[in-house]
């Protein structure tokens, strides 16, 4: 009878051993994620959300000319994730090196002229402006354009400071104007640099004259600083349809002019 109790007693022992020890991952049963959003409190939240940004334009991707200026933003969220964005502002623009220098396009079209030394046609000296596409500047701008917020999140700096920030996307049509400036040199210049440049200062051409069409897109990001204010980044484009003599055969050519902007400032929360 002994032996059969120390028996029983090691293969319970041994069947214990086999399974193992049991362990409970949620005790309080409060670990269930089903239904909890990423942010449990988002502390800017998107819907009806109104906002006034301040921001510097700077143009990227430069060609023959370059920009600066600024643009007012209003905003309004209807949804958690879409928006209607509307915008307006003024850009100077100059034209860059490529253009200006001595060994430039305007310079190696003066350089033409003082070599030309055939009275018959074509006269070289009364026409040295650049003959590229993309050569105008833009002046005014104003924009109606879609704003999608889909993501919203928070990156932890430290363990007591959380960053709140906001990626979007726009999507919009706008009207802008554009200007001219226009280089002339005297029939026997001196040199490649003996050029005068007009149409160039602040404010010349108006805002809207020679005005077109655009589609506008972008991308930038928030960053909340208060719940009143927030830093903001965006890099937007403007599209357009313009005439440019592309082939050189006498005939313009319809094409999609491009200039890109990177925008940086600050957003006010209105309510």
């Amino acid at each position: 009878m002994r032996s059969a109790f120390f028996a029983l007693m090691l293969v319970a022992a041994d069947g214990a051993r086999a399974a193992g020890p049991e362990y409970n991952d949620d005790p309080f049963g409060d670990a269930d994620f089903k239904d909890v959003p990423l942010i449990l409190e988002a502390a800017h939240p998107t819907r009806n959300r109104g906002e006034v940004s301040l921001l510097f334009a700077s143009s990227v991707i430069e060609k023959y000319t370059r920009h600066s200026g600024g643009l007012l933003v209003l905003e309004y969220h209807f949804s958690d994730t879409l928006g209607l964005s509307l915008s307006g502002g003024y850009l100077h623009g100059a034209l860059t090196n490529i253009v200006t220098d001595a060994l430039g396009i305007i310079g190696n079209n003066v350089q033409q002229c003082m070599d030309d030394t055939d009275p018959a046609p074509p006269d070289y000296c009364s026409n040295i402006n650049p003959n590229v596409p993309e050569y105008a500047q833009i002046t005014g701008i104003d924009d109606a354009a879609v704003i999608w917020s889909p993501l919203y999140g928070k990156i932890n700096v430290v363990s007591e400071l959380d960053v709140n920030m906001q990626l979007y996307g726009l999507l919009g049509l706008g009207a802008h104007g554009t200007r001219d400036v226009l280089a002339t040199t005297s029939a026997s210049p001196a040199g490649r640099t003996d050029y005068k440049l007009s149409g160039g200062g602040f404010g010349e051409g108006g805002a809207f004259n020679n005005s077109k069409v655009h589609l506008t897109l972008g991308v930038g990001v928030k960053v909340f600083l208060l719940r009143w204010l927030a830093l903001r980044g965006e890099a937007r484009g403007l599209i357009f349809r313009d005439q440019f003599d592309l082939d050189e055969n006498g005939t313009e050519d319809g094409y999609f002019a491009q200039y890109w902007f990177l925008n940086t400032g600050l957003t006010f929360t209105l309510f």
